[in-house]
């Protein structure tokens, strides 16, 4: 029998990891955090940018407007940017996993640019996110519901390409994968989203100050998410 936690559960879980290590959760998304404001703000001037971190992806719409206007350029740095939210993401969901994890967190951001597999990562999102367009273009609703059943196609390129299962799928797999984890938790997702409206809210509030604290809170909470669907759906993951 699946035993899910409930959001109070999940976000109670991070609350207790980062008690007496806010300065690691801090510096560990301290550069997503800084881009996840600054492209905010950049975007109430200039709306040739507009970086989405919900999944920690890169809007391609936005993307596509921007290449055309800002050149190659721009595009690979929004694409970096989108590795080292990737990387911190991840560790974040080693630290859930091994709370004892002792880890260099700005060092954290750079992981997945030490691995020779890092442009997989920018292949998949691309493909999910063609998927996505496709939805959304057919319909608004269909292109949320396949937004929300391809939030976990990261985590779980993470999870079998650490136990180096990662060259048995193609990218498309892992897209397949989190559709079947997803099964039955979309809902559960979408208000989990959801509860951290008021948190944004705090944010702009602060003029972008207290994203320095939300956005490691909010990760962390995905990621354990994850973590919980994981250790219901084993099966899955095999």
């Amino acid at each position: 029998m699946k035993t899910y936690r409930t959001r109070f559960q999940l976000k109670s879980e991070v609350k207790s990891l980062l008690k007496g290590n806010w300065s690691k959760g801090v510096l560990l998304f301290l550069i997503p955090s800084l881009v996840f404001w600054f492209t905010n703000e950049y975007s109430n001037f200039n709306e040739k940018i507009k970086i989405n971190y919900d999944t920690a992806t890169v809007n391609f719409d936005q993307l596509v407007r921007m290449t055309a206007n800002s050149g190659i350029i721009s595009l690979i740095v929004s694409l970096i940017f989108l590795v080292i939210t990737l990387s911190a993401t991840f560790r974040g969901l080693d630290w859930l996993e091994d709370p004892e994890l002792d880890f260099a967190p700005i060092k954290s951001n750079f992981t997945y640019f030490r691995s020779p597999d890092w442009w997989k990562l920018m292949l998949i999102y691309i493909i999910s996110y063609i998927f996505l367009t496709l939805w959304t273009i057919l319909l608004v609703i269909p292109g949320i519901i396949k937004y929300m059943a391809y939030s976990q196609t990261y985590f779980i390129y993470k999870d079998l390409n650490d136990r180096g299962l990662a060259n048995n799928y193609k990218l498309t797999d892992y897209i397949t994968k989190s559709r079947q984890l997803m099964v039955g938790n979309k809902w559960r997702y979408f208000v989990l989203q959801l509860s951290f409206i008021g948190w944004w809210l705090l944010g702009f509030l602060t003029l972008g100050v207290g994203f320095i604290w939300i956005y490691p809170y909010y990760k962390l909470t995905m990621a354990n998410f994850y973590k919980d669907l994981k250790e219901n759906n084993g099966a899955i993951l095999a």
